[in-house]
C-alpha cells in the first residue's frame, strides 16, 4: 500500500512539474534555433518591464525582438555557458514559488504575472539581502541589455548607427580574393575601380551628423 502511495505522489509531482515547466506557453516566434517557447515567453515578459515604452529610446523592449537576439547569442556560446544562461532564465521564471508576486495567483510563473507584479518581483530580487539572489537580476540585465540597445532603431536614436560609407574598389580588390576564398569568388573587375581621387582620400571627411547606413536610417524612421 505504501508503495502505491509513493508511486501516486511521484506521478502527481511529475505531472505538476510538467505543467509548471511546459504547459500553456504561447507559440514561440518563428526562426528560433535554441530557445524553446517557454524561454521565449519569459524573455518577452522580462523585456516588457525592463525596457518599457517610456524608457526614452526608439522602441520598447517588446518590439526589440530580444528572443531572437538571445537565441543567436546562445547558439554562438559553448555548451557550458549556454546551460548557465538557460538555468538563469528558469530560476527567475520559477522564483515565484518562493517569492510570489503581490497579487492573487502570485505563485504562477513569472511570465504569467501582470506587468506590475513582474516589476515588483524583480525589485524584490534586486534588493534582496542575499547577494546571490541580487546577482540573478544583474545577470539577467546583462544578457538582455546589449540586445535591446543594439537594435537598429535604438542605435539610430543614440547616434551610434554606422555611417553610410561609399566603398572604394582598388586594384587589390579584383586581384586578390578574401582570405581562404578562391579567385573565382572575386566580385570585381578593372571596370569597377573607383575614382583614383576618391581612393587617395579626396572625399570630404565624415561629419558627426552625416548620413547613416540606409538600413539603420530606415529603422529609425519606421520607429517614429
Amino acid at each position: 500500500m505504501t508503495g502505491v502511495i509513493v508511486v501516486v505522489l511521484v506521478a502527481a509531482l511529475a505531472f505538476a512539474a510538467q505543467r509548471r515547466t511546459f504547459a500553456a506557453y504561447p507559440p514561440a516566434p518563428a526562426g528560433l534555433a535554441v530557445l524553446h517557447r517557454g524561454e521565449a515567453a519569459f524573455i518577452e515578459g522580462v523585456a516588457e518591464v525592463l525596457f518599457p515604452p517610456v524608457a526614452g529610446l526608439a522602441i520598447p523592449g517588446l518590439d526589440a525582438q530580444l528572443p531572437h537576439y538571445v537565441d543567436r547569442h546562445l547558439a554562438a556560446l559553448p555548451r557550458a555557458q549556454r546551460v548557465q544562461i538557460r538555468l538563469l532564465f528558469a530560476a527567475v521564471e520559477h522564483v515565484t514559488l518562493v517569492l510570489p508576486g503581490e497579487e492573487p495567483g502570485g505563485r504562477r510563473r513569472f511570465s504569467r504575472l501582470s506587468a506590475a507584479s513582474r516589476i515588483a518581483v524583480l525589485q524584490r530580487l534586486a534588493h534582496h539581502r542575499n547577494g546571490l539572489i541580487r546577482l540573478l537580476v544583474t545577470a539577467l540585465r546583462s544578457v538582455l541589455v546589449l540586445g535591446y540597445l543594439g537594435h537598429p532603431a535604438n542605435l539610430h536614436q543614440l547616434g551610434l548607427s554606422p555611417f553610410e560609407i561609399e566603398s572604394v574598389v582598388s586594384e587589390a580588390e579584383w586581384l586578390f580574393p578574401r582570405v581562404g576564398a578562391l579567385k573565382v569568388s572575386i566580385p570585381y573587375g578593372p571596370e569597377d575601380r573607383s575614382d583614383p581621387a576618391s581612393a587617395r582620400g579626396a572625399r570630404p571627411p565624415l561629419e558627426p551628423n552625416g548620413a547613416r547606413h540606409r538600413a539603420y536610417d530606415r529603422a529609425g524612421r519606421v520607429s517614429r
